[in-house]
């Protein structure tokens, strides 16, 4: 039987979906059910609300779940951290772990928030299918809670 898979290629393509199985185990995990997803398509969207375009320069009143793009992962993690903040609204990223960064340090260790590390690298999905290799970088789930 032959298995059709994409290959994990930045340079190519931006958009990688969550796999189903690991977006319920962050939800699990945290005890945590986001009523909208900010990196979506109406294809991969992991809640009922989504936001497929600008998320970036909206306001995110919501208790949300974000698996944002790679290219400027720093803008996704500034902006959570920060609308965590003003609206009081937990937020879940899966976000690449790179925990030398200022962004790591000031948005998310100093930021208090809970990590739950994944072993391995995640296969993402394209087009409803798991990809053939694994991400470039390892994964973690980034829980910032409200009080």
């Amino acid at each position: 039987m032959w298995k059709l898979s994409a290959t994990f290629n930045l340079s190519k393509n931006n958009e990688w979906e969550t796999p189903p199985d690991l977006f319920q185990l962050g939800c699990d995990y945290f005890d945590f059910e986001p009523s909208m997803d900010l990196c979506a398509t109406g294809f991969n969207k992991k809640c009922k609300i989504f936001i497929k375009n600008n998320a970036l320069d909206m306001s995110w009143s919501r208790d949300s779940f974000l698996n944002p793009p790679y290219e400027n992962v720093k803008d996704w993690i500034r902006k959570a951290y920060s609308e965590h903040l003003k609206w009081n609204v937990s937020i879940l990223a899966l976000l690449f772990v790179k925990t030398d960064t200022r962004i790591w340090h000031s948005c998310i260790l100093h930021g208090k928030a809970e990590i739950l590390f994944i072993e391995g690298r995640v296969h993402f999905w394209q087009n409803g299918k798991r990809s053939k290799n694994p991400a470039p970088y390892p994964s973690a789930f980034v829980f910032w809670r409200k009080k």
